[in-house]
């Protein structure tokens, strides 16, 4: 049972969110002040199942496919030096790889802070040794340290410490007499550079895909707890009045058995059918809380959006839609409001609800095209595109002039007008 004070601390996605955040942690994540904290917050309130996509092992997997290009420091290595130098050599390439696999995942991953300083450290200082000992091979090394750079270090920091190295490799080798490398080294920096910025993507990717499945599994929760509410109350307002009237049909009924028999069986049949009745209407009150209506998408989209930090929007009122509609446009707002937070990198989002259509508009790069389901056939735009032409709508889903993103349901005026 939880207390009134949990209840409250939990009210909402953004304090339950800080209180996580504030909870004491033995891991170096949280307690670095140089970390990024967006990150931190993300990781740490993201559910189980959702952490397990990123993994050390899945690190390694990823990452040890791109340990081939080792290949070029190795072969010059061997064709170019003495063989003490290719001991050396070997010895401070494996221990690169080493650092690479083992505590760099797991300092990226919310390890231990030895990890966070055998990567940060360890990895450039064996680069330097080997660029000073062993030549320019370990110019390729820029790559690797771009990957660990960015997905351990604060934005802020990794930006420009990724931009100077790739501008290093490329240009300053070429003064360096010893190493034999002549011109710029368009082929080491142009792949630093660029490793960097699908980096970047990847990092903010999971930090949008913890945010969101956050919210939906705290959504989840709070919506659950409010149903139960919402049904306790129904159940006792439909079955209050029935009961109340059973109980009463059934006393006259027993006093009129004996003298008048022909009306206590009316009555008892009267008591038979507020029964069935009663039976009806819990049937369909818990039934119906299992559809998808606008009204409670809508207050879904506000809890979601104010989890990720995204203003937003929204009509006070879903009066004006037509009954028929409101299960069609509850799907439509749940599916605009999930691809902007998951897709879109909006600040902002606004919904708009007429009688005969539903809007959600956002400010980001128009990342919604893509369908967010997993190719189920109900989910994302294309199981949405399906429900909306089988009542006989429109659908329209693309980027908006000047940035943004639309997802636009119009229904015709006479389908519209149908109770």
């Amino acid at each position: 049972m939880t207390t009134i004070g949990e209840q409250q601390s939990a009210r909402t996605p953004r304090r339950a969110l800080a209180a996580l955040v504030a909870k004491p942690t033995t891991s170096f994540r949280l307690a670095v002040p140089w970390r990024d904290r967006r990150d931190d917050a993300a990781c740490a309130a993201a559910p189980t199942a959702v952490q397990q996509h990123y993994t050390v092992a899945g690190w390694r997997r990823g990452a040890g496919i791109f340990l081939i290009y080792l290949v070029y420091t190795m072969v010059d290595l061997y064709a170019h030096h003495t063989w003490p130098t290719m001991v050396l050599g070997t010895v401070l390439v494996g221990l690169f790889v080493w650092l690479y696999l083992g505590p760099a995942p797991r300092a990226a991953l919310d390890g231990p802070r030895v990890n966070w300083w055998l990567a940060i450290v360890g990895m450039p200082a064996v680069t330097v040794v080997y660029l000073v000992t062993c030549g320019g091979g370990a110019t390729i090394f820029a790559t690797y340290l771009a990957v660990v750079f960015i997905m351990i270090l604060p934005q802020q920091w990794s930006l420009p410490i990724v931009v100077a190295m790739a501008i290093g490799v490329t240009y300053g080798p070429e003064h360096v007499a010893a190493w034999g490398m002549h011109g710029p080294q368009y082929a080491i920096g142009g792949p630093c550079l660029l490793v960097g910025i699908a980096m970047y993507g990847i990092r903010f990717n999971r930090r949008a895909q913890f945010q969101l499945e956050w919210a939906n599994a705290e959504i989840a929760r709070l919506a659950a707890g409010q149903e139960r509410l919402r049904i306790a109350r129904d159940l006792h307002d439909l079955l209050g009045h029935a009961l109340t009237t059973v109980t009463v049909k059934a006393e006259l009924a027993a006093k009129l058995a004996e003298r008048e028999p022909v009306r206590a069986a009316d009555e008892m049949r009267q008591v038979a059918a507020l029964a069935r009745q009663g039976l009806a209407d819990v049937r369909s009150t818990v039934a119906g809380y299992r559809e998808v209506s606008l009204a409670t998408e809508l207050a879904t989209a506000r809890e979601v959006l104010a989890a990720a930090g995204i203003r937003a929007e929204l009509p006070a009122s879903t009066e004006t839609v037509p009954s028929g509609l409101r299960t069609l446009f509850g799907w439509t707002v749940r599916e605009g409001v999930t691809n902007a937070v998951r897709h879109s990198r909006a600040s902002f989002v606004r919904v708009t609800v007429t009688a005969d259509s539903v809007e959600v508009l956002d400010d980001g790069v128009g990342g919604g095209s893509a369908p967010s389901g997993s190719g189920s056939s109900g989910s994302g735009l294309s199981g949405l595109a399906e429900r909306v032409s089988a009542a006989g709508g429109t659908l329209s889903a693309a980027p908006v002039p000047g940035g943004g993103f639309r997802l636009r349901v119009s229904m015709p005026v006479l389908t519209a007008a149908a109770p």
